[in-house]
């Protein structure tokens, strides 16, 4: 630095002739003060340059935990997929599988593991979620492997893991194991799905599996029953099903709906209902509810006449999906429904009416029904008759 500024700078002042009014000592002084501030600056401004950064290095494609479940004849295989916006590139992901027998250690080296297992399949990188170029970003992945329960032997134990390989072919580390006993014993899902509408519910029936998955006697411990609607699956039952039967009455009319249902199959003899394994899907079964179901007939109704009007009172009736009610009258109670005028124009929705089109002295006969939002229409209630009193 002393040698950039020697070669840069010198501390010249302009002449004393300028500075008269100063002598000699303060010119001196002056001089000196002037060229410290100008090393100061040179200083500052003739700074060498430092070493070039490392480049940011990429971060890698995270794989975390993977998970198995077994769904009748396949093994469901899932793991988290985290990618942030500098992530190394995917080529691939393999999935290997070593099946070995149940009571085997748990622990497994890599390299054993790598020598004993099989890669089973591989998910091309333009097959796996894009990551975003802003922000980090998490996807779970699921692969079926299906299993020929027929040919498969029992006690044995399958363990999965996935590792990653990038663009150059060179692979990454093994995840963790993910482990899972096999049960061969399987039930087949149910047959003969039935759907019968009431208009409280929708009743489902099946019968159950005869056979499992390997051929041997199927004996269920329960199942499961799921339904679809607008792209939304939800399980109906909260607890497994003893019976090959449910009421649905959680559903709407002239909505579409799909019912599957699943078998439940114990993988020990110990083991908890709640922890039963579930078989492929059932066939499904499809079903737009109509509502074709009339409300009741109004009950109750009180008449009175007073001051040459004629009144009729009536409790609401308890449908929840009521529109509102039809008045019909007659002067012959006996003439046939379909001659009785009706009263009303519009649907009435007050549980009172009154009617002043009448004659003073003379009987009227009157009848009700009710009416609910899909235009079916009750049966006609009681006959109530009266006499116009004058006013």
């Amino acid at each position: 630095m002393l040698l950039c500024y020697l070669s840069s700078a010198s501390c010249v002042l302009p002449s004393s002739a300028h500075y008269r009014f100063l002598d000699q000592s303060a010119y001196r002084l002056l001089l000196t003060a002037y060229c410290l501030l100008s090393t100061v600056f040179l200083l500052s401004a003739c700074g060498k340059v430092g070493d070039p950064l490392p480049p940011i290095p990429r971060a890698p494609v995270v794989i975390g935990t993977p998970t198995v479940v077994q769904q009748g004849n396949r093994i469901m295989l899932s793991f988290p997929l985290t990618r942030t916006p500098r992530s190394t590139p995917v080529e691939r992901i393999d999935i290997y599988r070593l099946i070995e027998p149940v009571n085997a250690p748990p622990g497994l080296t890599e390299e054993d593991f790598s020598a004993r297992s099989t890669v089973i399949h591989s998910i091309p990188g333009d097959q796996l979620p894009a990551g975003s170029a802003t922000t980090t970003s998490s996807a779970t992945i699921t692969y079926s492997d299906e299993i020929n329960l027929k040919s498969a032997q029992a006690n044995t134990r399958y363990r999965y893991a996935v590792r990653i390989v990038n663009p150059a072919g060179r692979a990454g580390d093994l995840s963790q194991y993910a482990m899972l006993p096999l049960l061969v014993e399987m039930a087949h899902p149910p047959t003969n799905l039935i759907t019968q509408l009431s208009e409280p519910q929708i009743d489902i029936t099946w019968s159950p599996p005869a056979t499992n998955e390997n051929g041997t006697p199927a004996k269920p411990a329960g199942y499961n029953i799921y339904r679809r609607s607008g792209g939304a699956l939800v399980k109906l039952n909260p607890e497994p099903l003893g019976q090959p039967r449910f009421e649905d009455r959680k559903f709407q009319f002239g909505t579409a709906y799909e019912y599957f249902v699943r078998s439940l199959s114990l993988s020990s003899a110990s083991a908890k209902l709640a922890d039963a394994l579930e078989s492929n899907d059932s066939e499904t079964v499809t079903i737009t509810p109509k509502d074709t179901f009339p409300p009741s007939a109004p009950t109750d109704i009180s008449i009175a006449s007073i001051n040459g009007v004629v009144s009729l009172f009536w409790p609401s009736n308890p449908e929840s999906d009521l529109a509102g009610y039809n008045i019909y009258r007659a002067e012959d109670e006996n003439a046939p429904p379909a001659t009785w005028p009706k009263l009303n124009p519009q649907l009435l929705i007050p549980i009172t009416f009154q009617d002043r089109r009448v004659q003073v002295g003379r009987r009227y006969c009157y009848q009700l029904t009710a009416i609910d939002k899909a235009g079916n229409e009750s049966a006609r209630s009681e006959t109530k008759c009266e006499v116009v009193n004058p006013p």
